[in-house]
């Protein structure tokens, strides 16, 4: 039965469909308006009408393509997307190297320099100093004079505050590019350990969440007392963490030469050279929205375990400070022995992977692969490509 009412097709959401629509429905209202030019007053309001029905078509259109993955645009839709497979976008990588600290002479007393040990390359022209922190103490044993240690790019800083006392108490961290895996969080001087979520975690576990949203602010989340504990009012917050460059730090060898602060021994400073050996690879920035569109469905595919080559794949290239790997086993090289899996591994900004980010690689490999899989990792081989260009002035 036609009740007279103007009936729009979905489909026509566009401005110039919804008023032409508008327009063939007049004549089913009245039949004494006649006059459809521009400048007639209820053409005007019809067109007003048009418009409002555009932009809430689209604003409706743009909601649900943030529903899904491969339409989102807002970074922080990708974020709570991924989040709903335990899938998590990293934050800035830093580059990793190997430095070798060198005395300008034997001295018969051992010395151990500590972690956390500021290096830097010097600055160039425009470009600023790059300090790097080294990773772990380093022991020169008495009579040598070389020893070596991994170290990461980024200035250590520190953020300090008070607890509340209260359930799931947040904590937003003072700079942006906060490097992958370096936050320490400590309540009181007694460590809390971050974890990924807080479904393993009991009322007294000190475990705290560290979270990065779509503006890249980094957030520290406590417990409620149920799953996480609470940290007792009035007590002090200590969080360090590295604020790095990002891919400015992949340096080529022998860049990082300073060493800003004396060493010292027996409160005497100590004349010690320090250079990267290798290069310094692996920095990148925070995780794009394309990367986490290609990679989070491929890991979740691999339940987070290590089984065909498929989820070799995906795993690494989801690990910070991997750009691609190569998975070859058996069927690829008759070298190989049964039931070993050799990875091939390219760092970002090029070069080889440094010892530090092979060997976190390894370890998060290795709570992944089936019981009877060895698994290695190797260095690519680069080929030269030749090119030849015209440079026209």
């Amino acid at each position: 039965m036609n009740t007279g009412r103007a009936r729009l097709p979905y489909i026509n959401k566009d401005y110039d469909a919804i008023r032409q629509e508008l327009l063939a429905h007049i004549p089913q209202l009245t039949d004494r308006w006649t006059d459809f030019n521009e400048s007639d007053l209820g053409i005007v309001l019809l067109e007003l009408f048009a418009g409002v029905g555009d932009m809430l078509a689209y604003y409706l259109d743009a909601q649900a393509a943030e529903c899904y993955l491969p339409t989102a645009r807002r970074r922080q839709s990708i974020i709570d997307l991924c989040a709903l497979v335990a899938y998590r976008l990293h934050s800035p990588v830093a580059a990793t190297t190997r430095l070798r600290l060198t005395l300008a002479q034997p001295i018969t007393k051992l010395i151990t320099i500590p972690a956390g040990t500021i290096c830097r390359a010097p600055a160039e022209g425009d470009i600023a100093a790059i300090p790097f922190e080294t990773i772990a103490a380093i022991t020169i044993p008495a009579g040598q004079t070389s020893a070596e240690v991994d170290a990461w790019q980024g200035t250590r800083q520190t953020d300090t505050t008070q607890t509340t006392g209260q359930a799931l108490q947040r904590i937003t961290l003072s700079q942006t590019e906060v490097a992958h895996g370096s936050v320490i969080v400590s309540v009181d001087g007694v460590a809390w350990q971050i974890v990924e979520h807080f479904a393993d975690s009991g009322p007294t576990d000190t475990h705290v969440r560290l979270d990065r949203d779509g503006l890249d602010r980094s957030t520290l989340r406590f417990g409620d007392g149920k799953a996480g504990a609470i940290p007792g009012a009035g007590q002090t917050i200590t969080v360090s963490y590295l604020v790095t460059n990002g891919p400015a730090g992949n340096l080529a060898p022998d860049r990082i030469t300073e060493l800003p602060n004396p060493i010292m021994v027996n409160g005497q400073p100590v004349t010690v050279a320090v250079t990267n050996i290798i290069s310094a690879t692996g920095g990148a920035d925070a995780e794009t929205m394309e990367h986490a569109r290609l990679v989070a469905p491929a890991t979740v595919r691999s339940t987070w375990k290590a089984v065909t080559k498929a989820d070799y794949l995906a795993l690494c290239e989801a690990f910070p400070g991997v750009a691609k790997a190569q998975i070859l086993d058996l069927n690829d090289d008759p070298t190989l022995c049964v039931y070993t899996v050799r990875i091939i591994i390219a760092p970002e900004g090029g070069g080889l992977a440094s010892p530090s980010l092979k060997t976190a690689l390894l370890a998060f490999l290795e709570a992944r692969r089936l019981v009877t899989v060895e698994v290695t990792l190797d260095d690519p081989v680069y080929r030269a490509i030749p090119v030849q260009a015209d440079l026209y002035t």
